[in-house]
C-alpha cells in the first residue's frame, strides 16, 4: 500500500510540473488576444487544477453551486484544511478569483514570474504593513472586476478543525462594498496530511453559502461570525 502511494504520488508531481509548463507555454500564446493579460493564465490553472483531480482519485461533490453569482467581483471566505484546497478551489468555483501568496515564492525563477503574470500578488506575514498594501490591492483588483479568495484563519488547519477567523481578515468586504461569499472545504485535510507529501484519493464536499453583505461598519465582527458559522456547520 505505501509503495502504491508512493509511486501515485510520483506520477502526480510530475504531472504537476509537466501540464504547468504545458499550460503556461499555451497561455502566453493568447495573451496579446485576452482583454486581461492575467485570464488565459487563470484559465490554464484552472484546466491544471481539474486534470490533476481527475488523476488524483479525489472525488469532488459541491453543494449550491449554482447560487454563486458570476456577474459581480465577489470576496471568497473558505477554511483552510490543506495544500490542495487551491486545486480544489480552481477546479470547482465558477468564477475566476486571484490570492495572495506568501512572498518567498515570488523569489522562486519562472514560477515566480508565473505566480505575477497570473495575477496572484504577494503577503509579507511578519511586516504589519503588507497588510495595508494587500488591502489596497484587493480593492484595485475588484475594481478591474476580479473576485478574490482568502483563507480567514491565515494558516492552515494543523488537525482538520476550523480554526478562529483573523479579525482584519475580511476588512476588504468593508472597504469595498463586495459580498462575501462563504465557502466550506470539508474532507481535503485527508488528501494531503502535513508532514507528508502522499497523496491520499478522497471524498472531497464543497459547500457554497449565501452571499454575507458587509454594509454595516458596527455589525462587522457580527458579519464575520456569521461567515465563520456557515462553515462551520457545513465541516
Amino acid at each position: 500500500m505505501i509503495v502504491a502511494r508512493a509511486v501515485h504520488s510520483i506520477f502526480l508531481y510530475l504531472l504537476a510540473a509537466a501540464t504547468y509548463i504545458l499550460g503556461t507555454t499555451i497561455a502566453i500564446c493568447f495573451v496579446p488576444l485576452a482583454k486581461k493579460p492575467t485570464r488565459p493564465f487563470q484559465i490554464a490553472a484552472r484546466w491544471w487544477a481539474k486534470l490533476l483531480l481527475f488523476f488524483s482519485g479525489v472525488r469532488i461533490t459541491t453543494n449550491n453551486l449554482s447560487a454563486v453569482p458570476t456577474d459581480r467581483p465577489l470576496i471568497i471566505a473558505v477554511n483552510h484544511q490543506s495544500m490542495a484546497d487551491i486545486i480544489i478551489l480552481l477546479a470547482t468555483v465558477p468564477v475566476f478569483f486571484r490570492f495572495a501568496i506568501k512572498k518567498e515564492l515570488f523569489s522562486i525563477p519562472v514560477f515566480g514570474w508565473y505566480l505575477r503574470a497570473a495575477g496572484y500578488f504577494p503577503i509579507d506575514r511578519a511586516s504589519i504593513l503588507s497588510g495595508y498594501s494587500v488591502l489596497k490591492k484587493m480593492t484595485k483588483i475588484m475594481a478591474d472586476g476580479d473576485s478574490i479568495l482568502i483563507f480567514p484563519e491565515g494558516t492552515r488547519s494543523r488537525d482538520g478543525s476550523l480554526g478562529a477567523f483573523r479579525r482584519a481578515s475580511l476588512l476588504a468586504a468593508q472597504k469595498t462594498g463586495a459580498p462575501v461569499l462563504p465557502v466550506a472545504l470539508s474532507g481535503s485535510f485527508d488528501i494531503v496530511p502535513r508532514h507528508t507529501y502522499f497523496v491520499k484519493p478522497t471524498k472531497v464536499k464543497v459547500s457554497f453559502g449565501h452571499l454575507v453583505a458587509f454594509d454595516d461598519e458596527e455589525a462587522y465582527d457580527k458579519k464575520v461570525e456569521e461567515v465563520r458559522s456557515f462553515i462551520a456547520e457545513n465541516l
